[in-house]
């Protein structure tokens, strides 16, 4: 369908490699969230969830302490500075998954009156876990072939007016429902294991089921 090839397209919200800090900066560099135009919207022991909007103001300088998956909800603009080269201005649209590494440092600006946003998902483990068998009831048998899937993470994009059968979860997930105009995220964390239907997609709204690796 081609509505689902939109969600093919990927974005680093760095851009490039991580830069290094200096002998001892990271310890000091604050976190990237919280800050002005952040709202966290879950938090355990797996995830910190953020709903993010890019002020059209300079951010201090830090370090993503996790590595991140998300999807972006709101087209925008930021200017992207890693270390001594010129920033960056870069232009995203909506509905596009969004990435990032631990142990990237930059600096970042929102460049449009009308901010870029996202809802973005730290995953707290340093790593992936060992891959998980697949089960005949999970997303891959009954829903098909992800919209996403990187070393950290696998996502389905549910097409408006279906909702996910019943499925099994191999990974802890998050799942996100976006709706209104403009949009707005709710999230929800499922463990694994979990057996479960749902979450449905509502007229004009979007589904995004983010299953952890």
């Amino acid at each position: 369908m081609k509505w689902l090839n939109l969600f093919l397209l990927t974005a680093l919200v760095a851009g490039a490699g991580p830069q290094s800090p200096t002998p001892g900066q990271s310890a000091e560099l604050p976190p990237p969230y919280p800050r002005p135009g952040t709202t966290k919207l879950l938090e355990n022991d797996v995830v910190a969830v953020w709903d993010v909007a890019w002020l059209k103001q300079k951010y201090p300088l830090h370090t993503h302490r996790y590595d991140l998956v998300g999807i972006s909800y709101a087209e925008g603009d930021r200017i992207i500075t890693q270390g001594d080269a010129p920033g960056r201005l870069v232009n995203t649209k909506a509905w596009v998954f969004q990435t990032n590494r631990a142990n990237v440092t930059h600096v970042e600006e929102g460049a449009s009156d009308s901010p870029m946003r996202a809802v973005q998902i730290e995953l707290k483990k340093a790593a992936p876990g060992a891959p998980m068998p697949e089960a005949a009831d999970g997303l891959r048998q009954v829903i098909g072939p992800p919209s996403f899937d990187n070393n950290r993470a696998v996502a389905w994009a549910l097409a408006p007016g279906t909702s996910a059968p019943s499925h099994r979860h191999v990974g802890d997930a998050v799942e996100m429902v976006f709706t209104g105009t403009p949009p707005t995220p709710k999230v929800t964390f499922v463990s694994a294991g979990t057996v479960h239907a749902g979450p449905a997609v509502t007229d004009g709204g979007r589904v995004f089921i983010f299953e952890l690796k």
